[in-house]
């Protein structure tokens, strides 16, 4: 509950933070939000890109995810949280979570790299082509119910949350993020 409330006074603040003039070239929440998995994509996949393989099961201490059990958190994620918005998650996904966690966290990094590329074109594609009533409809969280628009932005805060650990990982392990080469 603590999760969700951080969540929602995150989103509040974004929310404040752009409030203003409104101009004919806004953006919808709904086109933030696709933008924002877009980008979250990208910088997943390039963070699987840029570690070595022989990184992949390293692991800040013991009982703390590897750099392959947060990239596999991703694609669990992505291919599973359309399941709380009413959606069927992939064929190619293992039904339910922990299923699907330990599935895509035993891949090898070419395989990391592709299941992150059909796993969030399945986000996106689902956030994407949400229409404005379904965005309202009844939805759920890990079982906490709210409106899908609301579970949306608390799984998009979750996946960010995943991406600082990942982030943090590299840079404990001299791989410099990409996006941010040459600014170290």
């Amino acid at each position: 509950m603590k999760k969700t409330i951080g969540v929602w006074a995150f989103a509040l603040g974004l929310s404040w933070l752009g409030a203003g003039e409104v101009s004919a070239q806004t953006r919808s929440w709904h086109d933030v939000q696709v933008a924002d998995i877009e980008t979250m994509h990208e910088k997943f996949r390039a963070l699987a890109e840029a570690f070595d393989e022989s990184h992949y099961d390293w692991r800040p201490m013991e009982g703390v995810r590897s750099v392959r059990e947060v990239l596999g958190l991703a694609v669990a994620e992505a291919h599973l949280f359309p399941t709380g918005w009413g959606y069927d998650a992939p064929s190619t996904s293992e039904p339910g979570f922990m299923a699907e966690l330990e599935r895509a966290g035993g891949l090898s990094k070419a395989e990391m790299v592709e299941e992150l590329d059909t796993s969030f074109a399945f986000l996106i594609r689902v956030v994407r082509e949400m229409s404005e009533e379904k965005r309202n409809e009844a939805g759920s969280y890990f079982g906490d119910p709210m409106p899908v628009h609301a579970s949306v932005a608390t799984a998009m805060a979750d996946m960010h949350e995943h991406l600082g650990q990942l982030i943090a990982y590299a840079r404990t392990n001299h791989v410099v993020p990409p996006w941010s080469a040459g600014n170290g």
